[in-house]
């Protein structure tokens, strides 16, 4: 029992330490630019980062859960499925390439280009990551990568423009990415390149998912970024990536138990909710106590008590329903979880309007934010004591 229960933190540590390094380094790119440089050019790179993170909400295409379940259920196929699902998205990179095209100057094509491309590569290999738990050799490539980007950055720093920013970032990303493609290149089945326009539709919740569960952690940025100027953009953005990286600690715990989730019955997934709630009464007031200090002392940002008891609000809901969204999945119910979080999009965008039109700045699109949490949160409780008749059922594709 000591042995499993060593091996389990262990898959936990790993998978937790790669994760968390990854939104680390996201996270500290801001801080690199603004020191060698300004917020104003931060957030006006915004921009180009949020024409990113949605492209590859539609480039993905639910992608990574949906090829989880898949892998958990027909193991045997892992290699045709990731070839063939693989080849299928690539070709909404190129266009969404094209849409840069006009959002952006046209000097922008090639490096939009590489940018989608690096992240296209590794969104991939994510689910592979996941499923065959190689996370001592991400974390390498992780490592790697980010500390040429540090180099290039600190010495370009005298010259350091929007343009030569979306270079290197670019040139990062694309890097990256075929780091993890060669990673997994054994899983490369050239037999099964070829479009499989089912995917789409069977995909399709997933995808609703990802886009809708992006938009709700995102849309305050997006409207921030709309109404704000370049500085408040540039906190806001760091603020909400701080924020959500402390959210995303929950699906860092249960992520390398997903395939134990979809296997096991509501006794065992009672467990793991118990584990995530523990989780996030300890977790997140330590992270808000580090966002403080960041805040604080980093950014001069001196905000309200009001303002971090949105952020603990924002977040804890999280590690409540977390498991009820992998566990609905089980179900084959994966719209339900789709009008749930569609249900948060729409309360987070009026609300955060709302409240921004009323002048109560950040904090208010922070607290349109937590009560869209709220309310999903509600929904998804009210789903867990009213509807399961838990079975045995197998999960079909």
């Amino acid at each position: 029992m000591k042995t499993k229960t060593l091996f389990r933190i262990g898959l936990i540590t790993g998978n937790t330490l790669r994760q968390t390094m990854v939104s680390i380094f996201s996270m500290a790119i801001p801080f690199i630019v603004i020191t060698n440089s300004s917020k104003e050019l931060w957030g006006t790179f915004v921009s180009l980062l949020l024409f990113s993170l949605f492209a590859m909400q539609i480039i993905n295409w639910g992608s990574k859960e949906y090829l989880l379940r898949r892998f958990s259920v027909s193991p045997s196929t892992i290699s045709g499925d990731y070839s063939r699902i693989l080849f299928t998205r690539f070709y909404l990179v190129l266009v969404f390439v094209l849409f840069g095209l006009f959002v952006f100057p046209p000097t922008y094509g090639f490096f939009i280009l590489l940018w989608l491309s690096g992240r296209f590569f590794y969104h991939s290999v994510e689910a592979l990551i996941l499923f065959e738990k190689k996370y001592n050799r991400a974390i390498v490539i992780e490592l790697a990568s980010f500390a040429l980007l540090c180099l290039c950055l600190y010495a370009l720093k005298s010259v350091i423009d929007l343009y030569l920013l979306l270079a290197l970032y670019s040139l990062y990303q694309f890097l990256k990415g075929m780091l993890y493609l060669l990673l997994f290149r054994s899983h490369l089945s050239i037999g099964n390149f070829k479009v499989d326009w089912k995917y789409f539709g069977q995909a399709l919740p997933f995808f609703l998912l990802s886009i809708f569960g992006f938009l709700a952690s995102k849309i305050d940025v997006y409207i921030i970024e709309r109404l704000g100027n370049s500085i408040v953009t540039s906190d806001y953005q760091i603020i909400n990536s701080l924020l959500v990286f402390t959210m995303s600690l929950a699906a860092f715990i249960y992520a390398p138990f997903t395939k134990n989730i979809y296997r096991n019955t509501e006794k065992i997934i009672a467990k793991f909710r118990r584990l995530l709630l523990v989780s996030g009464l300890v977790i997140i007031p330590v992270s808000l106590g580090g966002i403080y200090i960041i805040l604080e002392y980093y950014l001069n940002l001196r905000l309200s008590v009001f303002f971090y008891l949105a952020a603990f609000i924002y977040v804890f809901p999280s590690f409540i329903y977390g498991i009820d969204i992998v566990n609905l999945f089980r179900l084959n119910r994966e719209k339900t979880v789709v009008r749930f979080i569609l249900s948060g999009i729409v309360a987070n965008t009026f609300l955060s309007c709302l409240l921004l039109y009323f002048n109560f700045g950040m904090t208010g699109a922070l607290a349109g934010s937590a009560a869209a949490q709220v309310l999903v949160l509600i929904l998804f409780l009210a789903k867990r004591t009213t509807h399961f008749e838990y079975d045995k059922t197998p999960v079909t594709i």
